[in-house]
């Protein structure tokens, strides 16, 4: 069979298939493609695997008889992913003998890659032309055979006038013959390589065609009628669930959840075993596809000894950035309008109450971890999705309030805290809520484990307003101690925050506060709170129907400044003794202190004082000097600068003696000051 005719076959059997009418076995929930000896099918989808990491795992069943070829067509964009992940088996004694592909190179590099390159389209003239050296078999007004020599061209008169005309050169048994193209009809190459290739070139550019699909071609090999399978993973969108709850009078809801499956491959799915995992496996691409070429250096043979092949052990992967989450906008506020909820509050309705219990049942069971298995098989046309029931059943509920005033600054929101008693872990997704028969508002419920308790708000609550007042109280110090020569001041600062709740309706409520943390502050009031997350504290405060309830939250951050007694000032110094929390032994170390510093500021200020004075000598005896110069030495006022020079000289020995003694008695009082405070 050429590439011609498995082009066609392909096509063929791929239509049967899709119409039916090619022989199909039914095997479970699916229909199973059976490929007979030498034919091409393409095989059915009967599993998928949904992931929320945007990942799926395709798995296609069927069965083949002897030899038999399995085409896979996806698109540009998941060849890459398959090439990665493709899973192949034989079950019953066969093995896979080639999985083969079009090639990603340019088509004019493929092209040109044949004997006859055919990427610019060339004239007949211009192919044989390229063809020089080969036997072809030409029909026209006789048939002749022979080998090409080569294509000129002629003038020629015609009834039009002159033309160019082309001939080919022909050596053939006869001799040297000239058969105008004109005159041809048809022309073969001798050579079937050469026949060969040419068809391949052109089923390269038929292929070609398809820019946004590939076929993939598998060969499985072996004897009699055997169950296959093609398995791999490819990108898709994210599977996502909604839920809708009915709120009740008592404490319990209706619950009904719904995941949103799409089908996005390049296959119908029909009646497919339908999995959905809400983990998140590692995922992702690398380009398998494209050809990489390296260029070589070209070197001469030697005859030194070859090197034998290394090994190297595995490396361990360097860490990934971590993610950044983003925090979400804050809405604005709203105003208080007691009177106006009150009417909306205690409006009656004459609808019946929403049912969810009727008509849809739970399609799905949990077979490890958070991998949900539909129950029944699941048929989505391709670039189609569904709906698909999950859950369906009644769990417990509370309602409560819950004020976060980076929320809403006034008011709490309605909310409910629920329990799940699914027996399913409940992927994260949007809720719908109603209160019996009214729309009640939307949620969003969090990943949920199996009796895992959780928090959703759904509306504004307008039975109740609330005041927030914060009363930060400034610093103090609460404790000066010494430890190794270091002062260590702790001071203590305090806040307190008042949540006032007004309730406007009859009705008890329980309200829960979502009071923040803030870094090195600690919770120290009477009443504690329930919870804690991450980034805030959590208050429960039951409200009773028209009253007032406050709740005060008080806070305390502890923090310690240090200071090197080295480097104390004396103004600091005066500041601590004169606090109350300076206990008498710190007192008395930095009254020592505060005395030995004044030693050093005494015997420094006596050092300078010696130095101002020899700095002064020292610039008088250069003037002198410099007078000097332009003197007489024999006038009398020569005479008398020598006097001068003689005098400051006995003076600077004296001073420079004194200088001495003041430097030593000044480290003398630093030594002092450093024995004693590390003596501490």
């Amino acid at each position: 069979m050429n590439i011609a005719e498995r082009h066609r076959a392909r096509i063929l059997i791929t239509l049967l298939a899709t119409l039916g009418l090619v022989s199909v076995a039914a095997s479970g929930v699916s229909q199973e493609v059976v490929v007979s000896d030498g034919d091409t099918a393409v095989l059915p989808v009967t599993g998928v695997s949904l992931f929320t990491s945007g990942v799926g795992y395709f798995q296609h069943d069927g069965r083949v008889i002897g030899d038999a070829e399995v085409d896979l067509v996806v698109s540009n964009s998941d060849i890459n992913d398959l090439l990665k992940s493709l899973v192949l088996q034989d079950f019953d004694g066969g093995f896979i003998q080639v999985v083969t592909y079009p090639s990603q190179d340019p088509l004019a590099r493929i092209l040109g890659s044949f004997s006859i390159n055919i990427a610019d389209n060339p004239a007949l003239s211009e192919l044989l032309n390229r063809a020089r050296g080969e036997r072809v078999s030409i029909r026209g007004p006789g048939s002749v055979s022979g080998t090409v020599a080569g294509v000129e061209y002629r003038t020629v008169a015609t009834d039009r006038g002159s033309e160019q005309q082309a001939f080919l050169n022909l050596i053939s048994d006869s001799g040297l013959s000239q058969i105008a193209f004109a005159d041809i009809e048809s022309i073969r190459f001798a050579s079937e390589v050469l026949q060969a290739e040419l068809e391949s070139a052109l089923g390269v550019i038929a292929d070609n065609r398809q820019q946004n699909q590939k076929t993939i071609t598998i060969r499985f090999t072996g004897e009699g009628e055997r169950r296959v399978r093609v398995g791999y993973v490819r990108a898709v969108p994210v599977w996502k669930t909604s839920y809708r709850i009915v709120l009740g009078d008592d404490e319990a809801a209706q619950i009904q959840g719904w995941a949103i499956a799409e089908n996005t491959s390049e296959n119908d799915w029909i009646n497919v075993d339908l999995g959905l995992v809400s983990g998140q496996p590692i995922s992702f691409v690398m380009d398998l596809y494209s050809p990489i070429y390296r260029i070589r250096p070209r070197v001469e043979p030697d005859t030194t000894v070859a090197v034998a092949p290394q090994q190297y052990d595995r490396g361990i992967a360097l860490d990934a950035e971590r993610a950044v989450g983003l925090a979400s906008e804050a809405p604005m506020g709203i105003a208080p309008f007691a009177e106006e909820a009150r009417v909306l509050l205690n409006a009656p309705t004459s609808r019946e109450p929403i049912d969810l219990s009727q008509g849809v049942q739970s399609a799905v069971t949990l077979e490890s971890g958070a991998t949900y298995q539909i129950s029944e098989p699941v048929s989505i046309p391709r670039r189609g999705a569904a709906l698909i029931p999950i859950v369906a059943t009644t769990i417990p509920v509370e309602r409560i309030a819950i004020y976060d005033a980076s929320v809403l600054s006034n008011r709490p929101l309605s909310a409910v805290r629920i329990q799940n008693a699914t027996g399913l872990q409940l992927p994260a997704g949007p809720a719908t809520l109603f209160d019996g028969a009214t729309y009640a508002g939307d949620a969003r419920l969090p990943e949920t484990l199996v009796d895992e308790e959780r928090l959703m708000s759904y509306a504004v609550e307008l039975a109740t307003t609330v005041v927030r007042r914060s009363d930060p109280q400034p610093e103090e110090i609460t404790r000066i101690q010494i430890a190794d020569g270091v002062l260590v001041v702790t001071l203590l600062q305090r806040n307190q925050t008042e949540y006032v709740f007004e309730r406007l309706d009859e009705s008890d409520l329980l309200h829960i506060v979502v009071h923040p943390k803030r870094a090195w502050w600690e919770i120290v009031s009477d009443l504690p709170p329930e919870s804690e997350t991450a980034a805030a504290y959590r208050f429960e405060v039951e409200v009773p129907g028209n009253s007032t309830r406050v709740l005060e939250v008080a806070e305390e951050r502890i923090r310690s400044n240090t200071i090197a007694l080295s480097s104390i000032r004396d103004d600091q110094i005066a500041f601590y003794l004169s606090q109350r929390v300076t206990d008498t032994d710190t007192a008395t170390i930095l009254a020592q202190i505060r005395e030995l510093r004044a030693r050093i500021e005494s015997a420094e200020s006596a050092r300078r004082e010696i130095e101002q004075q020899l700095s002064t000598l020292y610039r008088e005896q250069e003037r002198i000097r410099s007078n000097l110069d332009v003197v007489s030495p024999e006038s009398a006022l020569y005479d008398r600068y020598i006097e001068s020079l003689t005098a400051q000289e006995d003076q600077i020995e004296v001073l420079q003696a004194g200088l001495i003694r003041a430097r030593e008695e000044e480290e003398d009082a630093r030594r002092v000051l450093r024995d004693y405070i590390a003596s501490l």
